[in-house]
């Protein structure tokens, strides 16, 4: 099946922790988006999780989150500080209208790519924009052997197609209950 990761936008402590209690237990990796606001402070996760680093400055948190425990840390920009990070990998995200192009010289330095799949970051709920089957190929083409991510817009009506187009791993906010219900029913 591939990973299914729960993406969790939580708007403050309580909210997480409401979120958090509903994901399944046998769900045992989680993906967090962090905005500008660090409502993580002092937060126990319970869980292995990336965090996703929707911020202008990920330099200045990085370490933070490496410290909180990530086990993958998914960055919009490359800066030196990515390079150093042992025992943590780095996936750059790419948005919708990056062209794909301009990122392939920096696929030697991550572990991971990123691919975002709705026109908005940083929000749940949105469609999935279709120009994300071309961006998948093409990357899959090109570097076979790295995992790419999808973010944003996943449902039941399409992620068969995304893994059938070369996505590795789906990150799946507010479709993620009926898409793992469709999946685990008997």
């Amino acid at each position: 099946m591939g990973e299914i990761i729960p993406a969790i936008l939580a708007t403050d402590a309580s909210d997480l922790k409401l979120k958090l209690a509903d994901i399944p237990q046998e769900i045992k990796f989680v993906h967090i988006d962090v905005l500008e606001i660090d409502i993580w402070t002092n937060i126990g996760i319970g869980r292995d999780f990336e965090a996703h680093l929707m911020v202008k400055e990920p330099g200045q948190i990085i370490d933070k989150w490496v410290k909180r425990g990530a086990k993958r840390i998914i960055l919009h920009s490359l800066g030196s500080r990515a390079s150093k990070l042992i025992g943590t990998e780095i996936g750059l995200g790419v948005e919708l209208d990056v062209p794909i192009e301009k990122i392939f010289p920096l696929i030697f330095q991550i572990d991971f790519i990123h691919l975002m799949s709705i026109a908005q970051i940083g929000t749940q709920g949105r469609p999935l924009d279709e120009r994300i089957f071309d961006r998948i190929r093409e990357v899959k083409e090109k570097f076979p052997r790295l995992p790419i991510s999808v973010d944003g817009g996943i449902n039941t009506t399409n992620y068969q197609a995304l893994k059938n187009s070369g996505a590795d791993r789906l990150v799946v906010g507010s479709g993620f209950k009926n898409l793992w219900e469709s999946l685990t029913k008997k």
